[in-house]
């Protein structure tokens, strides 16, 4: 029997796909569909300012019809919540389902490093469940 991960660092996503605040939503968009995701990390430089995801188009695409040419920075969901690497994935999952966040950038010295999500959390509840 395995045991389950204690420490985000051991169940995060590393390699997160990233867009500017200055990227349009069409490229945002594009690089979800690219990856298959349905969400990208906002960076000015290595530091995550927001997450655009398909909820923040969804909730603008029938009412505004320039959503595509738009910067990120108008639709993105700011400020960011983020986690540290060292951070219990128990504590993380409480914040997590209490703020009704489904994907949490993880962040080291300021700087991006990886991302978890609902679908890591659901992972690591079936190997608790498993212990």
């Amino acid at each position: 029997m395995t045991k389950a991960p204690d420490r985000v660092r051991e169940l995060m996503t590393v390699g997160v796909v990233t867009v500017t605040p200055e990227d349009t939503v069409e490229t945002a968009l594009r690089r979800m569909i690219d990856h298959d995701i349905g969400a990208v990390v906002v960076v000015e430089g290595e530091s995550p300012v927001g997450v655009f995801t398909e909820r923040d188009v969804t909730r603008r695409v029938l009412t505004d019809p320039d959503l595509l040419a738009r910067p990120v920075r108008e639709v993105m969901s700011a400020p960011v919540v983020t986690t540290e690497p060292d951070a219990e994935i128990v504590f993380v999952f409480e914040t997590m389902n209490e703020r009704k966040i489904r994907r949490l950038p993880v962040v080291e010295g300021g700087r991006l490093v990886g991302i978890l999500t609902e679908r890591d959390l659901l992972r690591w509840v079936d190997a608790v469940a498993h212990e």
